[in-house]
């Protein structure tokens, strides 16, 4: 048998992954994408940071429905930070703002970097450098994660 691809072996990880980490993978993704998209505008492409916008799109709409299905005050909070990010990202996108899009990119940097510490804290240690991040509030469902494609 053939090694296993990276397509197999990302979908055995989230396949395996506690919502955590689901959460921080989204949010690598995002921020994976986001960087492609802000390279393309900085360099004037614009046709060329079209998908990846809408991938951050996406990305930022599933973290978003994850935190809408919890009507605590914390998640009505994050659900406002994201509402945010999606907000500035769609604008990125229309007005081609390379801008908009930093200060996105900036606020689901420091999102990222709170996932991952919940990951570690919940793991007992580090996700390690290749390893996914989890997302703040741990609440989405692997299903949701699974819609998207978070590979390049």
């Amino acid at each position: 048998m053939g090694a296993p691809t990276n397509s197999q072996y990302l979908e055995s990880r989230v396949l395996t992954a506690p919502p955590q980490r689901l959460h921080l993978m989204l949010l690598e993704g995002a921020l994976r994408f986001g960087r492609k998209a802000e390279e393309a505008l900085q360099h004037g492409e614009v046709v060329a940071a079209a998908t990846p916008l809408l991938r951050v799109i996406d990305i930022v709409g599933e973290l978003l429905v994850g935190v809408r299905e919890n009507k605590e005050p914390l998640n009505q909070q994050i659900a406002g930070l994201y509402w945010f990010i999606f907000r500035r990202v769609s604008e990125a996108k229309i007005n081609n703002d390379a801008q908009a899009l930093a200060e996105a990119l900036r606020l689901l940097e420091i999102e990222r970097q709170t996932w991952q510490m919940v990951c570690e804290k919940f793991a007992g240690g580090s996700p390690g450098p290749a390893g996914p991040r989890a997302s703040a509030g741990g609440t989405a469902a692997p299903e949701s994660a699974s819609r998207f494609s978070i590979e390049a």
